[in-house]
């Protein structure tokens, strides 16, 4: 007969005891804890603005994202929900849904001791945001929509795992009046960095490039833009400001260290 001694038939009993008192602090625990807590988890750079309910369930009235630039984003009001199965996995669950001026966000957020996890993230934002994110594009007075997409995208301990897409759609310039069409960007995790390349869909304006962006260096980004040789004198304003141009019409742009 095997080893039946009662330490080792109480020790998942009280495992599953410790998990019941976590899950029951979680559920009464205020949402002031959580909002007390993630500008330390994330190194001040989001926090929650009024916010209500319970660590378990709950809601804010804002949501503000410093950039690498420096510059706070305002997101717009979040709501979350947590998700109790995932601390079998050793691990928080959130289901997370945010609302605001031409926002729309919603998906779920992992986090644990081996880093942070988005699942099924489907994300609504406006191209103005750019221009907050990169002084580069800011130059641009980019318009349009952005759209994220993505079924897993981690980052750990061991780097960055998973894809992502990112579509800018009906794409506009402050400096000109045409639009400049849709373009699409595919994102992938290769080790401690994360890749990404550009493509034109549609529009008078070709934008194509690659670039990577990682804890330590930040983002990197060498691309090219040229003009369909109808728009060229019409969009010659905005391709100044991208770069000087090269013998064969395209403007070589870079962006970051």
């Amino acid at each position: 007969m095997g080893d039946c001694t009662p330490d080792r038939l109480r020790w998942p009993h009280f495992l599953l005891a410790v998990l019941f008192y976590f899950v029951l602090l979680l559920a009464w625990a205020p949402a002031s804890l959580l909002a007390w807590a993630l500008p330390k988890l994330t190194q001040q750079a989001v926090w929650l603005e009024q916010a209500r309910g319970s660590v378990w369930r709950g809601e804010a009235a804002g949501v503000q994202v410093q950039t690498a630039a420096g510059e706070k984003l305002q997101l717009g009001r979040a709501s979350w929900r947590f998700k109790p199965l995932d601390l079998f996995a050793g691990r928080l669950g959130y289901r997370l849904q945010l609302a605001g001026v031409g926002i729309a966000a919603q998906g779920v957020l992992r986090a644990g001791m081996q880093g942070i996890e988005l699942r099924n993230v489907r994300a609504e934002l406006p191209a103005t945001l750019l221009g907050q994110v990169s002084p580069d594009l800011g130059l641009w007075q980019p318009g349009g929509r952005l759209v994220l997409e993505t079924g897993s995208l981690a980052f750990g301990r061991a780097g960055v795992d998973g894809q992502a897409t990112i579509l800018w759609l009906d794409a506009a310039s402050g400096r000109v009046r045409r639009p400049l069409g849709n373009y699409h960007a595919n994102l992938e995790g290769a080790e401690d960095e994360l890749k990404f390349r550009l493509s034109t869909e549609t529009g008078p304006l070709f934008l194509q490039g690659a670039g990577n962006w990682n804890r330590q260096r930040g983002m990197v980004f060498n691309g090219t833009a040229r003009a369909a040789p109808e728009y060229r004198a019409e969009l010659d304003g905005l391709l100044t400001l991208i770069g000087p141009a090269q013998p064969n019409g395209e403007r070589v742009f870079r962006m970051g260290h």
